[in-house]
């Protein structure tokens, strides 16, 4: 692997020197506010491995205050309106239980969407729960659904929340953030002594076992790539030492499986902790780059197969259906970057009325106002319900294109 200068200062220990694992591309909606294309690298110095994003804290600022898919209730995940994400949701809530057993202390979930988890902690008790979110919708809507207070903000910019915290929930955030170091050592600044940090973030040394779609993981969102033990460095060079780590799966989509790891992490006192990570003995994951590489280099024979089932359909006009990491990936890598595209089609009403490579994207009602073009199912996650909401809702006529076979 050729070592670089990196544009970005790794997150955990502020080296500059990485080698060079994957270079991303992707084609995004017309005024979207993050890079178009970024390197994933590994750090030198700690061994994090982290995307080389050109973007700043305000551009990332802007797109999850803006373009937030987590606001909407049908599309996204976080606010329990399915069984599968009710589930995840109290067991997550009775581990945190499990850590904070006082029903009266004072929880935070940062980056909280619809506040699922907060509702789930309110069922089993809890009386001091406080929401933040980036998104205005998510913050409204935590109070329609639970009737829990919630402010607008986000881990690199937290608002005043009144008193100490004695828990921190950070579930699925770090991975988005541009600068973790110094957002969890204010994470520390708002917790009580002793407080606990509960965090939660993808498994990149597992990310190889659940392969679903090419380069899923290295998104425009995600930004940081985490194994138990660089979650580790992370809250160690943060001031917090670490009470425990697992690893489990979550569900993605009905049947695809999703890595994650996650932790307890405690707020140490500040007077026996060192801030600086300079001369830092990190902890690494035996085979954790060779893991990366085996996933790196599958997600490119899943691309290039899915060129070759593209190619043969795309003789005329498309539509297609999807406009997410998957479809901004081929827009970007694939022939379909060529394709006379009529229209995009998007089931989050956040992106109707956007425009991707000059087309306008609509939402799946407009289908029955345009010609029965064939219809390329964007993605690899949630085909079959596209399918079924085209067929048995919709009833169109259109050829249907799937991304793989079967």
């Amino acid at each position: 692997m050729p070592f670089m200068r990196t544009h970005r200062y790794c997150p955990v220990c502020a080296s500059r020197n990485a080698e060079l694992l994957h270079h991303q591309r992707f084609a995004l909606p017309a005024e979207h506010p993050l890079p178009s294309r970024f390197d994933i690298v590994v750090c030198a110095s700690c061994g994090f491995v982290f995307a080389d994003t050109t973007g700043t804290a305000s551009d990332y600022g802007r797109y999850y205050a803006t373009c937030s898919k987590y606001a909407d209730q049908q599309t996204s995940t976080g606010g329990g309106g399915n069984p599968k994400d009710q589930e995840r949701l109290d067991a997550t809530a009775a581990d945190i239980a499990g850590e904070i057993p006082d029903k009266k202390a004072c929880i935070v979930d940062i980056g909280c969407a619809n506040g699922g988890l907060l509702g789930a902690l309110k069922a089993r008790g809890y009386t001091n729960l406080c929401g933040i979110d980036p998104s205005p919708d998510c913050v409204r809507n935590i109070g329609e659904l639970f009737g829990i207070h919630a402010k607008q903000g986000w881990l690199g910019a937290l608002p005043e929340i009144g008193s100490s915290a004695d828990g921190v929930i950070i579930s699925h955030v770090l991975e988005h953030v541009l600068y973790p170091l110094p957002a969890l050592r204010s994470v520390a600044g708002i917790l009580a002594p002793g407080g606990i940090v509960y965090a939660e973030v993808p498994d990149a040394d597992r990310y190889v076992d659940c392969l679903a779609a090419p380069f899923q993981d290295f998104n425009t969102e995600h930004i940081n790539h985490f194994s138990s033990a660089t979650l580790g460095n992370l809250f160690s060079a943060a001031g917090f030492k670490c009470l425990t780590v697992s690893t489990r799966f979550l569900e993605a989509a009905p049947g695809i499986p999703y890595p994650v790891v996650s932790g307890f992490f405690q707020k140490e006192d500040v007077s026996r902790t060192r801030p600086e990570v300079e001369g830092r003995l990190w902890r690494r994951d035996e085979g954790f780059l060779a893991h990366l590489e085996d996933y790196i280099k599958k997600s490119r024979e899943q691309l290039v197969a899915i060129d070759e089932r593209l190619a043969p359909s795309l003789t005329g006009p498309v539509i297609v259906w999807g406009t997410g990491q998957l479809t901004l990936k081929l827009l970007a890598e694939t022939c379909l970057a060529g394709a006379a595209i009529a229209a995009f089609v998007d089931g989050n009403p956040v992106n109707h009325g956007k425009r991707l490579q000059g087309v306008e994207i609509v939402s799946p009602e407009k289908l029955k106002t345009l010609p029965p073009y064939p219809i390329i199912i964007g993605s690899l996650l949630h085909h079959e319900a596209i399918r079924g909401r085209i067929v048995n809702e919709l009833h169109l006529p259109n050829q249907l294109v799937m991304l793989a076979s079967g």
